[in-house]
């Protein structure tokens, strides 16, 4: 939306601007709460990585962590510029890290020593290769939507069909806890972006504190974060399954946290946990 007041990042580059007032609340920041919902993204996934090394899990869990903070910071950025380079730092990481998520499901049930599946590698970065190069060439959104889309149908179905292996109740909890959240977030996102205006007019009418609340795209950034973050603990979960050590999954008061349970069967036959 055209900004209020002097922009200090200059005139918006990017292709896309949402439904929320450019420098309405900082002079430095052009969104301000679609940025600030990006901790949403980043904060979960310090903890997670902080989980990884106290259990001694694969390494591998630390990148994809990793990843999920790498697409927080670069939303963080390109809602708080609106350029086009910032906005390639938020999308870019959202689709190789979607094909880093759909090589890990795939060698899920994978000794430690297996060897690398040059044929996934390779087909993952043809995908985000060809991805990139068409949406460099011609910045439309709906190519970064479509992209993006269709990983994430593919991810599901993969879950789904782990859920099925490996009848394990904690991880239906985890991918359906997450489903619910990424859907629901998916919604807000579709309804600030077609009722725009009217959620700007209704904004106008509230009173100043509460008005964050309409903020949907904001909405998104924490759900969909959050749900990612689940399902990065759904495969860390599941993966023990299959390969020492087994894991459980225990809330703390920053919410699902991981961790290890020494002297318990690695096999995935263990349908209680």
């Amino acid at each position: 939306m055209p900004p209020p007041r002097e922009q200090f990042w200059g005139t918006p580059t990017s292709t896309l601007d949402w439904c929320e007032i450019n420098y309405e609340i900082s002079p430095f920041i052009a969104e301000f709460w679609n940025t600030l919902s990006n901790l949403g993204m980043i904060i979960p996934s310090l903890f997670g990585i902080y989980d990884v090394l106290k259990a001694g899990l694969e390494r591998k869990f630390i990148l994809i962590h990793l990843i999920l903070i790498v697409v927080g910071v670069g939303s963080w950025a390109f809602h708080m510029t609106l350029l086009w380079p910032m906005q390639l730092l938020d999308e870019l990481p959202m689709v190789w890290g979607n094909s880093i998520l759909i090589y890990q499901q795939w060698e899920i049930r994978k000794p430690l020593n297996r060897p690398i599946n040059w044929n996934i590698l390779l087909f993952c970065f043809t995908y985000c290769f060809f991805f990139t190069a068409v949406y460099l060439i011609f910045k439309n959104p709906l190519i970064h939507h479509t992209m993006y889309g269709l990983l994430v149908f593919v991810i599901l179905a993969m879950d789904l069909r782990l859920v099925n292996y490996n009848q394990c109740r904690t991880c239906t909890r985890l991918l359906s806890t997450g489903f619910f959240l990424y859907t629901f977030g998916f919604g807000v996102w579709n309804i600030d972006n077609q009722l725009c205006k009217l959620l700007t007019d209704i904004r106008v009418l509230m009173p100043v504190g509460y008005r964050p609340m309409t903020q949907l795209h904001a909405w998104w950034h924490l759900l969909a974060g959050y749900a990612t973050y689940l399902h990065i603990i759904f495969g860390i979960h599941a993966r023990s399954h299959f390969v020492k050590p087994r894991t459980e999954v225990q809330l703390k008061w920053y919410g699902v946290s991981i961790r290890r349970v020494e002297g318990v069967s690695s096999t995935y036959s263990d349908k209680l946990h």
